[in-house]
């Protein structure tokens, strides 16, 4: 009777555990469906996006809007701007309804005819169009009108205003044929069309087998439909570019469930729950295992919310400055050639800066997955090394450090040059961003027997000893003195480790406080 009092409370408590973990486990469930459905939409906008790139690169280019040296004399602006210089208005291929000349209030047409409302619209456009241009500037243009879309060339005169239109509207349905379906479809089975899939589903040569497709007219009409639909998947829609002459035109995106499932969280099902609440009874019946792993669970949720927070940072102060030079050059006032060329190289350089924290994001996404696929080939890794310290170079900030380098030819090594590129940008961008302005970073590269080694020292603020044997972990970033100022994701020395330690090599640190670190890669030599 005893031995029954005494099992009871453990079982009572084991059976309450389950039931709890089942609820957790239930609500868990629902939390990944929710996620999935996200994912799922942000797959769609992606994809919806790049539909609509893709489509007006395709109609800029089979139109004869973007001139240059192999231009064809064949394309509709290239025969309107023969009619601009005096020639007769050829007629229009398939995919323009009709051209259209006007000069001094007249009109003249060739090819089909608009009808009455079109042509009472297309009159007070043109009457009421000022282009705001130079003086005797001949000009194209990719839409007018509000409530009709036209494209065409116009010539301005002394003045500035126009003196002659030659323009152009589309057929829809040709355009539709010509500019939008070969994005997701080809008609040639051995023409693959332009991907428009993000990387993760760049395997599925069918665009269709990824994604479906609606296009809709202003009205709502649809003018064209992939197959097969996926209408248990979230739409996304997309209005088309303003630099066509599509007006109100969008698309809608759904993605195909089964395509996007290997990326989505649980494989997009629910989280087992019987099999969650019976190892939830185990755990829960080892109390001091459960209680570790609630503290690391929390641990791990604040470094997540910080991790977030200093991502939302980095992103933020590009995206700012790129933001305020792109105005400054839209300020007709900034008429300097140097201040304009100054501009764009702020714009560049955040822009590669954008490109470092996305892709360093992409990387760790990656591995998250499964770890990346590496394409190792015999590499020289002094030319990984100054490829590197380029890159490094071109995407600081101002003179904020001095570089010294010491590098030896080493053997060849077997690896990824790309992937260990990016290990040497991580360590670089540490050793800037955790030391005072104007420290020194030593680079050296050697070779010790059959292994190339690479150290990157810098004479920075130093990592406490109960934070070297974190440092390699996802998120985790050192908050202590004159570290916690400097910016960063928490994500390059776990992506920094795991590189180094899938092409078969090491990487340690020794480092004293406020004296600077050191971070030492070895890797194999691959003699032949």
């Amino acid at each position: 009777m005893t031995f029954k009092k005494n099992l009871g409370l453990p079982v009572a408590s084991l059976v309450a555990g389950a039931l709890v973990l089942g609820v957790l486990a239930w609500r868990e469930g629902r939390r990944a469906s929710a996620t999935a459905e996200v994912l799922l939409k942000d797959y769609a906008a992606f994809v919806a996006e790049k539909f609509v790139q893709a489509s007006k690169d395709r109609y800029l280019e089979l139109i004869g809007l973007r001139t240059g040296p192999t231009e064809s004399k064949e394309t509709p602006f290239a025969l309107l701007r023969q009619a601009l210089s005096g020639g007769a208005i050829q007629p229009p291929p398939a995919v323009v309804r009709y051209f259209f000349i006007y000069e001094d209030g007249r009109l003249e047409f060739s090819g089909g005819s608009p009808t009455d409302l079109e042509h009472v619209d297309l009159l007070l456009d043109l009457s009421a169009f000022d282009p705001a241009c130079a003086p005797r500037e001949v000009v194209p243009f990719g839409r007018l009108g509000a409530s009709h879309a036209w494209a065409g060339i116009l010539e301005t005169d002394e003045r500035g205003k126009a003196r002659r239109i030659a323009g152009l509207r589309l057929d829809d349905a040709e355009a539709v044929r010509s500019f939008f379906v070969p994005v997701v479809a080809s008609d040639d089975p051995c023409e693959c069309p332009n991907s428009i899939l993000p990387e993760g589903l760049a395997g599925i040569r069918d665009t269709q087998d990824a994604a479906s497709f609606i296009l809709r007219h202003g009205d709502g009409t649809v003018l064209y439909r992939s197959e097969p639909q996926y209408e248990t998947s979230p739409r996304v829609r997309q209005s088309l570019s303003s630099e066509t002459p599509f007006h109100n035109w969008s698309v809608e995106v759904a993605m195909n469930p089964d395509a996007v499932r290997p990326l989505l969280p649980y494989g997009g099902s629910g989280v087992p729950l019987v099999a969650l609440a019976v190892l939830g009874a185990f755990v829960l019946g080892a109390s001091a295992l459960a209680f570790r792993a609630l503290r690391r669970e929390r641990e791990l949720f604040q470094l997540q919310r910080d991790f977030v927070s200093n991502v939302s940072h980095e992103l933020k102060a590009p995206l700012s400055r790129i933001r305020l030079f792109n105005e400054l050059l839209s300020d007709e006032r900034v008429l300097s050639k140097t201040k304009r060329e100054r501009y764009r190289g702020v714009i560049d350089r955040e822009c590669r800066r954008l490109s470092f924290l996305v892709e360093r994001v992409l990387d760790f996404a990656r591995s998250a997955r499964g770890g990346p696929t590496y394409d190792k080939t015999p590499l020289d890794l002094r030319r990984v090394v100054e490829d590197a310290l380029e890159s490094f170079r071109a995407a600081e900030d101002g003179e904020r450090f001095a570089l010294s380098t010491e590098l030896e030819d080493v053997p060849p090594v077997l690896g990824d040059a790309r992937a260990l590129e990016r290990v040497l940008v991580n360590l670089l961008d540490n050793a800037v961003k955790y030391s005072p302005p104007g420290g020194r970073v030593d680079v050296h590269l050697s070779a010790d027997g059959d292994r190339a080694r690479v150290s990157v020292r810098d004479q920075g603020y130093g990592i406490p000893k109960d934070a070297l044997g974190r440092i390699w972990e996802e998120f985790f970033r050192v908050e202590r003195g004159e570290a916690q100022r400097a910016s960063g994701s928490g994500l390059g020395l776990a992506l920094v480790r795991r590189t180094v330690e899938a092409h078969g090599g090491s990487v340690c640190v020794s480092s004293e406080i406020d004296r600077g670190s050191t971070f030492v890669v070895e890797l194999p030599c691959n003699r032949v």
